[in-house]
């Protein structure tokens, strides 16, 4: 609660708010941000606020944004804000091009997220919002309006709920928490059919072919009892890590160049995670951005880094780190601990 009133204080006291979500916002970013804009209009109603992407927002989220009124901001005006806020961004390295206006403009940082918190946030930010129980930023949206006493729109409700599907892979992931909102969200207007149906779309040409690259280049090594996939691709990492879980994969390292930055996208099955401990954010994508002069982070079994480098020299570090975790975990049978190195073999090799 002690957050919340800090939050409605930096609220209250700014004119002009500039929203900003990750490179290529997905529906999270764009709805927990519009909604949050909406928020703020409640507590103060002649507050100037704007939203940008970097890059611009993801295919999907242009689907939506034809149901969901948020305007992008395609030059963001730093110099007339007075309160910069960040949604669903674990770092600021994320926001691409942008990170560096962000920082140049001495302005106070909000950062609302739900990934595990990155250390460099706190001494970056004014206020950090993070809760990492939380199965999307729009569910965290939802609770500060539940805080504040404050009741969102039909509208407002329908862009959380859509945020909240999108984000838990169409409730596959979704906790007793995520059920409660969404059966909150419906009693405030929004249409559960409606957004299903806005937010399942087919893949196009260019991701199938990145998800079948991928598979192609596999590189599949054991660590332990576990599968691990590497792989590099030029675009839709992410998508091309999901779909390497989904062939069998208990963990997926794909990454790729773009521009002079290299992104990695990791993703593991849930019961890699359930009976390893391992979470992907904290103990793989972080460490990775440290000593990759950048940054990463993000969920237990979801995550992603930007960083410097080539592709190889990270695929090589992500592998060394996951063998290095498994290695410490002890034996099931014997309590004892299992060297590294006995713990790796490569399977197969493109």
């Amino acid at each position: 609660m002690r957050e919340h009133t800090r939050l409605v204080k930096l609220l209250r006291t700014a004119n002009n708010i500039l929203v900003i979500g990750h490179q290529n916002s997905d529906p999270d970013a764009v709805c927990s941000g519009y909604a949050f804009m909406a928020l703020a209009h409640k507590l103060k109603p002649k507050l100037r606020v704007s939203f940008t992407s970097p890059d611009g927002v993801s295919r999907l989220s242009k689907q939506i944004l034809g149901k969901v009124p948020l305007k992008q901001s395609d030059r963001p005006d730093f110099a007339a804000a007075d309160l910069i806020v960040t949604v669903d961004t674990n770092t600021l390295q994320q926001l691409g091009p942008l990170k560096d206006p962000v920082i140049n403009s001495a302005k106070p940082i909000l950062m609302i997220d739900h990934h595990a918190p990155h250390p460099e946030s706190a001494k970056i930010a004014k206020l950090v919002l993070c809760d990492d129980e939380s199965t999307s930023t729009c569910e965290m949206i939802l609770d500060m309006y539940e805080k504040m006493r404050l009741v969102p729109s039909r509208i407002v409700s329908q862009a959380l709920l859509i945020g909240i599907i999108v984000e838990t892979g169409h409730l596959s992931i979704a906790t007793d928490r995520t059920f409660k909102s969404t059966c909150a969200l419906v009693k405030l207007g929004a249409d559960p059919e409606a957004a299903l149906a806005l937010t399942r779309s087919s893949m196009d040409d260019s991701e199938r072919i990145a998800r079948i690259k991928s598979a192609q280049r596999l590189r599949l090594q054991r660590v332990g009892e576990w599968l691990v996939a590497l792989s590099e691709v030029g675009s839709y990492h992410a998508s091309a890590a999901r779909g390497l879980v989904s062939l069998g994969a208990h963990v997926a390292i794909v990454a790729g160049k773009r521009n002079d930055e290299l992104t990695i996208s990791l993703r593991a099955a849930r019961d890699f995670w359930s009976e390893t401990g391992m979470h992907l954010g904290t103990d793989l994508a972080k460490p990775l951005g440290e000593r990759m002069q950048g940054m990463g982070g993000g969920h237990a079994t979801a995550a992603g880094a930007n960083v410097k480098g080539d592709v190889d020299q990270a695929l090589k570090l992500a592998l060394t780190l996951v063998r290095d975790f498994i290695s410490r975990k002890p034996n099931t049978t014997n309590g004892s601990y299992a060297p590294a190195s006995s713990q790796t073999s490569v399977i197969t090799q493109k």
